[in-house]
Protein backbone atom coordinates (compact mmCIF):
# COMPACT_ATOMS: atom_id res chain seq x y z
CA UNK A 1 0.00 0.00 0.00
CA UNK A 2 1.19 3.79 -1.19
CA UNK A 3 2.13 5.11 2.89
CA UNK A 4 0.71 8.10 2.47
CA UNK A 5 -2.71 6.04 1.39
CA UNK A 6 -2.34 4.26 4.35
CA UNK A 7 -1.70 7.20 6.31
CA UNK A 8 -4.54 9.02 5.14
CA UNK A 9 -6.77 5.75 5.69
CA UNK A 10 -5.35 5.90 9.23
CA UNK A 11 -6.43 9.38 10.01
CA UNK A 12 -9.56 9.09 8.39
CA UNK A 13 -10.17 6.14 10.44
CA UNK A 14 -9.29 8.15 13.72
CA UNK A 15 -11.10 10.98 13.04
CA UNK A 16 -14.78 9.03 12.71
CA UNK A 17 -13.08 7.38 15.89
CA UNK A 18 -12.60 10.95 17.43
CA UNK A 19 -15.68 12.61 16.60
CA UNK A 20 -17.88 9.95 17.21
CA UNK A 21 -20.62 11.38 19.77
CA UNK A 22 -20.15 10.48 24.03
CA UNK A 23 -23.75 8.75 24.43
CA UNK A 24 -25.83 10.46 27.31
CA UNK A 25 -24.03 14.00 26.84
CA UNK A 26 -24.66 14.92 23.03
CA UNK A 27 -20.86 16.21 23.09
CA UNK A 28 -18.62 15.55 20.24
CA UNK A 29 -14.76 16.36 20.82
CA UNK A 30 -15.94 17.54 24.32
CA UNK A 31 -18.35 20.01 22.37
CA UNK A 32 -22.23 20.39 22.85
CA UNK A 33 -24.05 18.97 20.26
CA UNK A 34 -27.13 20.73 20.19
CA UNK A 35 -29.96 18.98 20.30
CA UNK A 36 -33.52 20.10 18.25
CA UNK A 37 -36.15 20.12 20.64
CA UNK A 38 -39.94 18.87 19.61
CA UNK A 39 -42.83 21.73 19.99
CA UNK A 40 -45.00 19.96 22.42
CA UNK A 41 -48.35 19.58 20.51
CA UNK A 42 -51.27 20.78 22.75
CA UNK A 43 -54.52 20.12 21.78
CA UNK A 44 -56.40 23.47 22.57
CA UNK A 45 -59.66 22.17 24.40
CA UNK A 46 -62.74 24.36 23.62
CA UNK A 47 -63.98 24.02 27.20
CA UNK A 48 -60.78 26.11 28.84
CA UNK A 49 -59.39 29.18 28.40
CA UNK A 50 -56.67 29.35 25.33
CA UNK A 51 -53.33 28.35 26.36
CA UNK A 52 -50.91 30.29 28.92
CA UNK A 53 -47.75 28.68 29.02
CA UNK A 54 -45.02 30.96 30.22
CA UNK A 55 -43.33 32.41 27.35
CA UNK A 56 -39.56 31.86 28.93
CA UNK A 57 -40.59 27.82 29.34
CA UNK A 58 -42.46 26.82 26.28
CA UNK A 59 -42.84 22.80 26.76
CA UNK A 60 -41.79 20.59 24.21
CA UNK A 61 -41.83 17.10 23.64
CA UNK A 62 -38.33 16.23 25.68
CA UNK A 63 -38.69 18.86 28.68
CA UNK A 64 -42.55 17.34 29.14
CA UNK A 65 -41.10 13.78 29.48
CA UNK A 66 -38.36 14.58 31.12
CA UNK A 67 -40.22 16.23 33.65
CA UNK A 68 -42.92 13.48 33.84
CA UNK A 69 -39.98 11.30 34.25
CA UNK A 70 -39.22 13.63 37.62
CA UNK A 71 -42.63 13.57 38.98
CA UNK A 72 -42.69 9.56 39.04
CA UNK A 73 -38.75 9.10 40.50
CA UNK A 74 -38.40 8.39 44.27
CA UNK A 75 -34.83 10.08 43.36
CA UNK A 76 -36.12 13.62 44.32
CA UNK A 77 -36.23 12.26 48.30
CA UNK A 78 -33.32 11.81 50.31
CA UNK A 79 -33.87 8.13 51.04
CA UNK A 80 -35.06 7.46 47.19
CA UNK A 81 -38.54 6.12 48.79
CA UNK A 82 -40.98 8.99 47.58
CA UNK A 83 -42.00 10.97 44.29
CA UNK A 84 -44.19 14.01 43.19
CA UNK A 85 -46.73 11.34 42.91
CA UNK A 86 -46.49 9.99 46.29
CA UNK A 87 -49.31 12.67 47.66
CA UNK A 88 -50.18 13.94 43.97
CA UNK A 89 -52.02 10.45 43.00
CA UNK A 90 -54.04 10.81 39.14
CA UNK A 91 -56.47 8.49 40.43
CA UNK A 92 -57.87 11.03 42.93
CA UNK A 93 -57.10 14.48 41.00
CA UNK A 94 -53.15 13.92 41.71
CA UNK A 95 -54.17 14.62 45.75
CA UNK A 96 -52.79 12.23 47.90
CA UNK A 97 -55.47 9.18 48.10
CA UNK A 98 -57.80 11.00 50.66
CA UNK A 99 -55.54 11.70 53.46
CA UNK A 100 -56.43 15.19 55.23
CA UNK A 101 -52.63 15.11 55.42
CA UNK A 102 -49.72 14.16 53.74
CA UNK A 103 -46.64 11.48 55.98
CA UNK A 104 -42.59 12.69 54.40
CA UNK A 105 -39.96 10.30 54.91
CA UNK A 106 -39.50 10.95 57.89
CA UNK A 107 -43.05 10.19 59.01
CA UNK A 108 -43.77 13.71 59.75
CA UNK A 109 -47.46 14.48 58.91
CA UNK A 110 -47.64 17.77 57.12
CA UNK A 111 -50.47 20.79 58.31
CA UNK A 112 -52.30 21.12 54.82
CA UNK A 113 -53.79 19.24 52.39
CA UNK A 114 -52.31 18.24 48.80
CA UNK A 115 -53.75 20.21 46.37
CA UNK A 116 -55.01 18.47 43.31
CA UNK A 117 -52.46 19.49 40.16
CA UNK A 118 -54.78 20.09 36.70
CA UNK A 119 -55.04 23.57 35.02
CA UNK A 120 -52.47 25.19 36.33
CA UNK A 121 -51.43 27.28 33.19
CA UNK A 122 -54.26 29.09 34.49
CA UNK A 123 -53.18 29.85 38.13
CA UNK A 124 -51.63 33.67 37.92
CA UNK A 125 -52.45 34.37 42.10
CA UNK A 126 -49.06 31.99 42.75
CA UNK A 127 -49.19 28.29 44.08
CA UNK A 128 -49.25 26.53 47.62
CA UNK A 129 -52.40 27.45 49.75
CA UNK A 130 -51.06 30.37 50.86
CA UNK A 131 -49.56 31.81 47.11
CA UNK A 132 -46.18 31.59 48.47
CA UNK A 133 -44.54 30.92 45.14
CA UNK A 134 -45.33 33.26 42.33
CA UNK A 135 -44.46 30.85 39.63
CA UNK A 136 -44.54 26.79 39.41
CA UNK A 137 -41.17 26.04 38.45
CA UNK A 138 -40.36 27.85 42.35
CA UNK A 139 -43.39 25.75 43.79
CA UNK A 140 -42.28 22.30 42.34
CA UNK A 141 -38.62 22.64 44.50
CA UNK A 142 -40.30 23.20 47.66
CA UNK A 143 -41.47 19.90 48.80
CA UNK A 144 -37.80 18.36 47.46
CA UNK A 145 -35.77 20.63 50.01
CA UNK A 146 -39.12 20.97 52.87
CA UNK A 147 -37.63 18.47 55.62
CA UNK A 148 -41.22 17.17 56.44
CA UNK A 149 -41.93 15.75 53.09
CA UNK A 150 -39.19 14.78 50.78
CA UNK A 151 -36.43 16.15 52.77
CA UNK A 152 -33.62 16.16 49.95
CA UNK A 153 -30.93 18.99 49.55
CA UNK A 154 -31.11 20.44 46.27
CA UNK A 155 -26.82 19.36 45.74
CA UNK A 156 -27.21 16.08 46.31
CA UNK A 157 -30.48 15.61 44.54
CA UNK A 158 -27.89 17.07 41.57
CA UNK A 159 -25.48 14.79 42.62
CA UNK A 160 -27.60 11.59 41.61
CA UNK A 161 -29.02 13.37 38.63
CA UNK A 162 -25.70 13.91 37.13
CA UNK A 163 -24.45 10.19 37.79
CA UNK A 164 -27.18 8.70 36.15
CA UNK A 165 -26.88 8.38 32.56
CA UNK A 166 -30.46 8.80 31.18
CA UNK A 167 -31.40 11.51 33.27
CA UNK A 168 -27.78 12.99 31.38
CA UNK A 169 -29.38 11.77 28.32
CA UNK A 170 -32.75 13.49 28.87
CA UNK A 171 -31.46 16.74 30.37
CA UNK A 172 -29.18 17.09 27.46
CA UNK A 173 -32.36 16.11 24.47
CA UNK A 174 -34.45 18.32 26.44
CA UNK A 175 -32.24 21.55 27.45
CA UNK A 176 -29.11 20.98 25.72
CA UNK A 177 -26.97 21.30 28.98
CA UNK A 178 -24.25 18.90 29.37
CA UNK A 179 -24.40 19.55 33.61
CA UNK A 180 -27.93 19.09 35.12
CA UNK A 181 -28.65 22.23 37.57
CA UNK A 182 -31.50 23.11 40.18
CA UNK A 183 -33.28 25.55 37.31
CA UNK A 184 -33.84 22.87 34.78
CA UNK A 185 -34.97 20.35 37.36
CA UNK A 186 -37.45 22.81 38.36
CA UNK A 187 -38.32 24.01 34.65
CA UNK A 188 -38.66 20.08 33.72
CA UNK A 189 -41.01 19.81 36.23
CA UNK A 190 -43.03 23.02 35.75
CA UNK A 191 -43.31 22.21 31.86
CA UNK A 192 -44.97 18.67 32.74
CA UNK A 193 -47.52 19.95 35.75
CA UNK A 194 -48.57 23.08 33.21
CA UNK A 195 -49.56 20.54 30.50
CA UNK A 196 -51.93 18.51 32.84
CA UNK A 197 -54.89 19.65 31.92
CA UNK A 198 -59.20 18.31 32.63
CA UNK A 199 -62.12 19.77 30.73
CA UNK A 200 -64.17 17.00 29.20
CA UNK A 201 -66.37 16.10 32.03
CA UNK A 202 -70.16 15.28 31.69
CA UNK A 203 -70.72 19.31 32.24
CA UNK A 204 -68.30 20.17 29.10
CA UNK A 205 -69.91 17.77 27.36
CA UNK A 206 -73.73 19.52 28.48
CA UNK A 207 -72.54 22.60 27.13
CA UNK A 208 -72.11 21.58 24.02
CA UNK A 209 -75.86 19.66 23.94
CA UNK A 210 -77.69 21.64 25.96
CA UNK A 211 -77.48 19.65 29.11
CA UNK A 212 -79.63 17.19 27.11
CA UNK A 213 -77.42 14.56 29.08
CA UNK A 214 -78.10 15.43 32.54
CA UNK A 215 -80.53 14.16 34.99
CA UNK A 216 -82.93 15.70 36.61
CA UNK A 217 -81.04 15.87 39.76
CA UNK A 218 -78.21 17.34 38.22
CA UNK A 219 -80.27 19.57 36.05
CA UNK A 220 -81.70 21.15 39.93
CA UNK A 221 -78.34 21.07 41.17
CA UNK A 222 -76.80 23.27 38.34
CA UNK A 223 -79.45 25.72 38.97
CA UNK A 224 -78.98 25.70 42.61
CA UNK A 225 -75.25 26.13 41.80
CA UNK A 226 -75.72 29.55 39.47
CA UNK A 227 -78.44 30.85 41.55
CA UNK A 228 -78.41 33.64 44.01
CA UNK A 229 -79.42 33.08 47.82
CA UNK A 230 -81.81 35.59 49.15
CA UNK A 231 -81.85 36.41 53.02
CA UNK A 232 -85.16 35.34 55.04
CA UNK A 233 -86.85 33.16 51.81
CA UNK A 234 -86.75 29.53 53.09
CA UNK A 235 -87.90 28.50 49.76
CA UNK A 236 -84.98 30.16 47.51
CA UNK A 237 -82.47 27.73 45.96
CA UNK A 238 -79.91 29.23 45.54
CA UNK A 239 -76.28 28.47 46.46
CA UNK A 240 -74.05 31.31 45.52
CA UNK A 241 -71.55 28.92 44.40
CA UNK A 242 -70.95 30.61 41.29
CA UNK A 243 -69.36 33.79 42.62
CA UNK A 244 -66.18 31.84 43.42
CA UNK A 245 -66.60 28.87 41.62
CA UNK A 246 -67.78 30.37 38.07
CA UNK A 247 -66.91 28.23 34.86
CA UNK A 248 -65.11 27.03 33.02
CA UNK A 249 -62.11 26.23 35.85
CA UNK A 250 -64.41 26.47 38.49
CA UNK A 251 -62.09 28.74 40.64
CA UNK A 252 -60.96 32.30 41.38
CA UNK A 253 -57.57 33.63 40.69
CA UNK A 254 -57.69 35.16 44.18
CA UNK A 255 -56.67 34.01 48.18
CA UNK A 256 -60.11 34.40 50.30
CA UNK A 257 -60.73 33.88 54.31
CA UNK A 258 -64.33 31.91 54.09
CA UNK A 259 -64.56 31.87 57.62
CA UNK A 260 -63.80 28.51 58.43
CA UNK A 261 -62.78 30.21 61.98
CA UNK A 262 -63.31 32.95 63.89
CA UNK A 263 -59.33 33.55 64.14
CA UNK A 264 -56.73 31.29 61.90
CA UNK A 265 -54.48 29.27 63.71
CA UNK A 266 -52.46 29.21 60.24
CA UNK A 267 -51.85 32.41 58.56
CA UNK A 268 -52.36 31.47 55.19
CA UNK A 269 -51.64 34.42 53.00
CA UNK A 270 -50.53 36.66 56.29
CA UNK A 271 -47.18 34.17 56.91
CA UNK A 272 -46.22 35.04 53.39
CA UNK A 273 -47.42 38.91 53.20
CA UNK A 274 -46.56 39.79 57.15
CA UNK A 275 -49.86 41.71 56.21
CA UNK A 276 -52.79 40.94 59.27
CA UNK A 277 -55.21 41.61 56.70
CA UNK A 278 -54.22 38.48 55.69
CA UNK A 279 -54.61 36.22 58.20
CA UNK A 280 -56.97 33.43 57.27
CA UNK A 281 -56.48 33.96 53.26
CA UNK A 282 -56.29 30.74 51.37
CA UNK A 283 -56.26 30.02 47.72
CA UNK A 284 -60.29 29.08 45.70
CA UNK A 285 -59.33 26.02 44.41
CA UNK A 286 -61.11 24.60 41.27
CA UNK A 287 -64.17 22.11 42.10
CA UNK A 288 -63.35 20.13 38.84
CA UNK A 289 -62.80 17.00 39.94
CA UNK A 290 -64.00 17.50 43.51
CA UNK A 291 -65.78 14.20 43.50
CA UNK A 292 -62.29 12.78 43.69
CA UNK A 293 -60.16 15.14 45.92
CA UNK A 294 -61.98 15.02 49.78
CA UNK A 295 -61.24 15.39 52.31
CA UNK A 296 -61.67 18.93 51.50
CA UNK A 297 -60.39 22.98 52.48
CA UNK A 298 -56.77 23.90 53.47
CA UNK A 299 -56.21 21.44 56.53
CA UNK A 300 -59.00 18.93 55.14
CA UNK A 301 -61.09 19.31 57.84
CA UNK A 302 -64.35 18.29 55.68
CA UNK A 303 -64.94 14.80 54.97
CA UNK A 304 -67.65 15.05 52.51
CA UNK A 305 -69.07 17.59 50.14
CA UNK A 306 -72.21 17.25 52.35
CA UNK A 307 -70.55 18.60 55.38
CA UNK A 308 -69.09 21.64 52.69
CA UNK A 309 -72.27 22.52 51.83
CA UNK A 310 -73.46 22.43 55.70
CA UNK A 311 -70.36 24.45 56.55
CA UNK A 312 -71.58 27.46 53.25
CA UNK A 313 -75.49 27.25 54.48
CA UNK A 314 -74.44 27.03 58.24
CA UNK A 315 -70.85 27.74 59.69
CA UNK A 316 -69.58 30.57 58.09
CA UNK A 317 -68.07 32.81 61.18
CA UNK A 318 -67.71 35.66 61.01
CA UNK A 319 -63.81 37.46 61.67
CA UNK A 320 -62.22 40.67 60.64
CA UNK A 321 -60.79 39.40 57.07
CA UNK A 322 -64.10 37.59 55.95
CA UNK A 323 -64.25 37.91 52.09
CA UNK A 324 -66.92 40.04 51.19
CA UNK A 325 -68.79 37.37 49.35
CA UNK A 326 -68.97 35.70 52.73
CA UNK A 327 -70.70 38.21 54.23
CA UNK A 328 -73.53 37.83 51.66
CA UNK A 329 -73.75 34.67 52.53
CA UNK A 330 -74.15 34.48 55.89
CA UNK A 331 -77.68 33.66 57.12
CA UNK A 332 -78.91 33.65 53.10
CA UNK A 333 -78.28 30.11 52.08
CA UNK A 334 -81.46 27.78 52.66
CA UNK A 335 -81.25 24.46 50.68
CA UNK A 336 -83.48 21.44 51.67
CA UNK A 337 -81.99 18.09 51.93
CA UNK A 338 -83.46 17.24 48.74
CA UNK A 339 -81.61 20.31 46.95
CA UNK A 340 -78.08 19.58 48.57
CA UNK A 341 -78.50 15.97 47.17
CA UNK A 342 -79.00 18.08 44.02
CA UNK A 343 -76.26 20.32 44.34
CA UNK A 344 -73.65 17.32 45.00
CA UNK A 345 -75.14 15.73 41.99
CA UNK A 346 -74.03 18.37 40.09
CA UNK A 347 -70.59 18.79 41.37
CA UNK A 348 -70.22 15.15 40.62
CA UNK A 349 -70.69 16.08 36.84
CA UNK A 350 -67.59 17.86 37.15
CA UNK A 351 -65.26 14.74 37.25
CA UNK A 352 -63.49 14.14 33.67
CA UNK A 353 -62.21 10.40 33.62
CA UNK A 354 -60.87 10.69 30.75
CA UNK A 355 -58.00 12.93 32.89
CA UNK A 356 -58.23 10.70 35.79
CA UNK A 357 -57.18 8.11 32.95
CA UNK A 358 -54.99 9.42 30.78
CA UNK A 359 -51.74 7.98 29.76
CA UNK A 360 -49.80 10.91 28.98
CA UNK A 361 -49.81 11.64 32.70
CA UNK A 362 -49.19 8.13 34.38
CA UNK A 363 -45.92 6.97 35.48
CA UNK A 364 -43.33 6.18 32.50
CA UNK A 365 -41.39 4.15 34.37
CA UNK A 366 -44.54 0.93 34.61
Amino acid sequence: MNKFLGISVILLLTGFTSCKEDPGTGKVNGTLTPYEQTPYDYFENPNLPPPNFPKDNMPTVEGVELGRMLFYDPILSGDSSLSCSGCHNQAFAFTDNGRQFSTGINGDQGRRNSMPIFNLMWHLDGFFWDGRSELLRHQAIEPIKDPIEMDETIAYLLVKLNRDAMYKEAFAKAFNITEIDEEHVALALEQFMMTITSGYSKFDLGRTVGFSNFTPAEMRGLEIFNAESYPNDPNNKGGDCFHCHSAPLFMTRALMNTGLDSFSTDPGLEGVTGDPKDRGKFKVPSLRNIEMTAPYMHDGRFATLDEVIEFYANGVHFNANLDPNMHALQDSVYLSPQQRSDLIAFLKTLTDEDFLNNEEYSNPFN
